[in-house]
């Protein structure tokens, strides 16, 4: 709530930044968070955070097309996009509320705290694992970042514990 000099409250929008790795689990997490989405009537934005790809295939340049990254970005967005409209159709008798898809690179939990900065979001929701035990072993968990150093709520999903 924000109110004015006049003295008149108004709703400011709210936002929900959801970080989605394209894991097994996006699928489910989307579903959910855009159920919490509607039910708040917040926007929401869902972040895919790609490695820096010029680092990515250093060293296969010659072979590797350029436009890659933009394939990649491209379906990244696909599957994102489809993931939405399947939890769309599931709340069809529930108003439309804003949503976009940002696909990003770099750091997932550096890009996703930054993001949520500028975007002043007041929830983050991501998954309690994702994709990589390497990664996660190597240079610790996404997660466990977001948790510690984002600027807001963060809400971590586990799949089978959902309250709808």
């Amino acid at each position: 709530m924000k109110i004015l000099k006049s003295g008149v409250m108004i709703q400011m929008a709210r936002k929900i930044l959801v970080g989605v790795d394209l894991s097994k689990m996006s699928e489910s997490l989307i579903a959910y968070s855009h159920s919490i989405a509607h039910r708040l009537n917040d926007e929401v934005i869902y972040i895919h955070v790609l490695p820096r790809l010029s680092s990515l295939w250093r060293g296969y340049e010659p072979w590797i097309p350029p436009q890659i990254g933009d394939e990649v970005k491209q379906i990244a967005h696909k599957k994102i996009s489809y993931w939405i409209q399947k939890a769309e159709d599931q709340f069809k008798d529930l108003p439309v509320h804003e949503h976009k898809i940002l696909i990003e690179e770099g750091s997932p939990g550096e890009v996703i705290i930054q993001k949520a900065k500028e975007e002043n979001v007041s929830l983050i929701i991501v998954a309690y694992k994702g994709h990589s035990t390497m990664e996660h072993i190597l240079i610790g968990s996404t997660t466990t970042t977001i948790a510690r150093h984002a600027p807001c709520s963060v809400l971590i999903y586990r799949p089978g514990f959902e309250i709808m």
